[in-house]
């Protein structure tokens, strides 16, 4: 695949054609899926949360509205940082940051290091 991918060309516009192409919406697309999994996870999981960490409905609230407070706030940043930093340093920066979290997510012991760990989750997510 690495050899297909060195015989993808630009047009006169920088557009990109071959197989590079594929591979580029194959990245972006799974970068999409895992924001969309993430957020259903999540919803779903509210009530186990709830009793697994003692919290009451409005504390375990926290964990689904710091990730979306964090989302909204950096949706208008993230075409700004994608051009200051280039869309795939910024891209995988991200995907990068997202992993962490999430393992951060998975370790926390408590409400508050889980509402920090998704707002963690919600400022990497939006690139």
């Amino acid at each position: 695949m690495a050899t297909n991918i060195k015989h993808s060309s630009f047009d006169q516009f920088g557009y990109v054609h071959g197989p590079l192409k594929w591979a580029i919406a194959l990245t972006a697309s799974l970068g999409a899926i895992l924001e969309v999994i993430d957020t259903s996870i999540v919803n779903v999981a509210l009530t186990d949360m709830q009793a697994s960490l003692g919290a009451t409905v409005s504390e375990v609230g926290w964990v689904v509205t710091g990730y979306a407070i964090a989302n909204v706030v950096l949706i208008p940043l993230s075409a700004w940082l994608g051009d200051y930093f280039g869309r795939k340093t910024y891209f995988i920066f991200s995907l990068i940051g997202f992993t962490i979290a999430s393992v951060l997510c998975g370790l926390a012991f408590n409400l508050p290091m889980l509402v920090l760990s998704r707002i963690l989750q919600g400022l990497r997510v939006a690139s």
